[in-house]
């Protein structure tokens, strides 16, 4: 189980590093939070996973099921006040 749980480490920061460095490709930014949101979700899915992985079935993994779920509302919510946030003021002629 530890050899699963460093694969799972490894590609969950692989995928945050790679994420990070495409965000600065996009040019608007409702790309880069698209990207962002996409990237940061798989990542800690799988990191989160990896530690499920790494301790087992105990109390502490039913604990990062709860961390996952709430990150999960949490960062669907806020990319979605951002955006939201970025098309009104942009319709009343603030950004350029």
């Amino acid at each position: 189980m530890n050899i699963i749980s460093s694969v799972l480490l490894v590609l969950g920061a692989l995928v945050l590093l790679v994420g990070t460095i495409g965000t600065f490709k996009f040019k608007d930014f409702l790309s880069r939070t698209h990207a962002v949101s996409v990237v940061d979700t798989f990542a800690t899915l799988l990191i989160i996973i990896a530690l499920m992985v790494n301790y087992g079935f105990t109390l502490f993994s039913l604990k990062l099921l709860l961390i996952l779920i709430f990150l999960y509302i949490t960062g669907s919510t806020a990319i979605h006040a951002l955006t939201q946030a970025y098309l009104k003021s942009k319709s009343k002629g603030e950004l350029k």
